[in-house]
């Protein structure tokens, strides 16, 4: 008896180095004042995804390769949709926008998610780049949100952890895109903000 029990806690032991893969879903939060800023001003959201992998990252472990850090739906579609919420909440028309409207590309350059070495994972560090530019006619105005936390974790993130800290990290760039002057006035119509 006294075997099987040393053979059942060492194989728990081993079991909990191997971090199994976690799809997320990305839904980033974005709180902007509701104002009449845009004065009804057309915008064409478009979301582009310019990482050159799927994965945020590795969870870490002994299999690290394969304990990645995914999103679970479409990460543009869910930009897109924050920006346009946030936009049309400050008066702006992101949703029916026609042929005349402003056209904002949101490029989300980089997110990266690294856990600390070691097979424990006490430490995640999220690094993220979001890229506006805004096009009318031969005019462009662009903008760069760059950010970067690391969270203190007592055990290894579970899916709804992870979850939370990817949108919360996302969605504050987003908010800071949102609420950029420079931004807004080019996007009311004024060619030089």
């Amino acid at each position: 008896m006294r075997h099987l029990l040393t053979i059942t806690v060492l194989a728990l032991l081993l079991g909990g180095c191997a971090l199994s893969p976690q799809q997320i879903e990305i839904e980033p939060n974005v709180t902007v004042p509701t104002v009449n800023r845009g004065n009804n001003m057309p915008v064409q959201v478009i979301a582009v995804d310019s990482r050159s992998k799927q994965a945020f990252g590795s969870r870490g472990g002994v299999y690290k390769d394969t304990a990645l850090v995914q999103p679970a739906n479409d990460i543009r579609q869910a930009i897109a949709e924050s920006v346009r919420k946030g936009l049309q909440s400050q008066g702006f028309n992101a949703f029916n926008p026609g042929q005349d409207a402003t056209t904002l590309e949101v490029r989300l350059e980089q997110l990266d998610y690294i856990p600390e070495q070691g097979s424990v994972v006490n430490e995640v560090t999220l690094n993220l780049e979001l890229l506006a530019e805004a096009r009318r006619g031969p005019t462009t105005h662009t903008g760069t949100y760059k950010s970067s936390v690391v969270h203190d974790v007592p055990f290894t993130p579970n899916a709804s952890r992870n979850q939370t800290m990817i949108n919360d990290i996302l969605g504050k760039a987003i908010q800071r895109m949102l609420q950029d002057p420079e931004m807004l006035n080019f996007l009311s119509g004024n060619d030089t903000p």
